[in-house]
């Protein structure tokens, strides 16, 4: 989560203390990007210094990280649970075929996402211990069911623009889950195992590769854009007094929470690749940002569920 990485103890041996004073005072502006009291730095520049900043967010991570996901592991796997026994117990509660089609996919993807959760605990409190392929498999499915979330949130917005029966069939379905799956290849691709004594699992997009772009602008289509153009769309219709508005409901709440990680993940983006020439505290601020939208998101595994059977418990009083 975020954007940590701490250097490990042989690259410490390598690189002598006084190298690096002599580096980045050779620098611009080498005064307001470094402090002699640390020489810790986001793992994204490690690799050529060129902006040792101390990072507050990695110790917190570190702190914080393990429990935070672990409870939020148990919440989902509780919340998901309760969705899927309702769903099998009283199908008829969510209303007609299309509507408990919805349901049984949006809990999918929700127990996909939580059911990584306890790896990634595990990675950030031990070190990654699963590999490189299970790193990439990891960020894979983690990635193509929040897309795959957004696209079904999304077309259930824009069904009444069809036959209700009709974008809830099986083969509307599968084609949206397959796009998702598509979308997340550029994650996968992106996710590397980094360190060596206490091994990191990340995702990487801190340069202007075609596969970086590629993630940043799926997650800028789909959690922002898509959301956009569709709430512009209800809003036009509306205006223009048309029988026909998109249908926005509960499942939004997807949308708003993973908005702001978005938005932090397009900023990180932009200053990786030098777009944007930051200063210190910026850096320092936009990392807890970054890490603290991001569990934002994750609530959206444990929130989701508890929606679904809300409603549909509403819905049978």
């Amino acid at each position: 989560m975020g954007n940590c990485y701490t250097l490990d103890s042989n690259i410490h041996k390598n690189i002598s203390f006084s190298d690096l004073i002599n580096l980045t005072q050779s620098l611009p502006n080498a005064s307001e990007y470094y402090d002699n009291d640390y020489y810790t730095w986001d793992y994204w520049n490690y690799t050529d210094f060129s902006s040792p900043c101390y990072s507050n967010f990695c110790p917190f991570l570190s702190r914080a990280g393990p429990p935070f996901l672990a409870t939020a592991s148990a919440l989902a796997l509780l919340s998901n649970l309760a969705a899927g026994v309702a769903l099998a117990m009283y199908p008829r509660v969510w209303g007609d075929p299309p509507r408990r089609a919805l349901a049984c996919q949006l809990t999918l993807s929700t127990a996909i996402f939580a059911a990584l959760l306890p790896f990634f605990t595990v990675g950030i409190s031990q070190g990654w211990v699963f590999g490189i392929k299970f790193c990439q498999l990891a960020y894979m499915l983690w990635h193509s069911s929040l897309f795959a979330q957004g696209l079904l949130v999304a077309n259930s917005t824009a069904s009444t623009l069809w036959d209700k029966q009709g974008p809830w069939s099986s083969g509307v379905a599968t084609a949206l889950w397959l796009v998702a799956l598509f979308l997340a290849i550029p994650a996968a691709m992106l996710s590397e195992v980094l360190g060596n004594t206490h091994r990191s699992c990340v995702l990487k997009t801190n340069n202007l590769s075609p596969l970086s772009v590629a993630h940043v602008t799926i997650c800028l289509a789909i959690f922002i854009l898509l959301p956009v153009m569709l709430g512009l769309a209800k809003v036009a219709l509306k205006w223009c007094w048309s029988s026909w508005a998109p249908r926005v409901s509960l499942a939004w709440v997807f949308f708003l929470l993973w908005t702001p990680y978005t938005v932090a993940l397009l900023l990180d983006f932009l200053q990786n690749t030098q777009l944007l020439m930051p200063t210190c505290a910026f850096r320092e601020g936009l990392n807890f940002f970054l890490g603290v939208s991001q569990g934002l998101g994750v609530l959206h595994c444990c929130l989701g569920p508890l929606l679904l059977l809300g409603a549909g418990l509403c819905q049978r009083v």
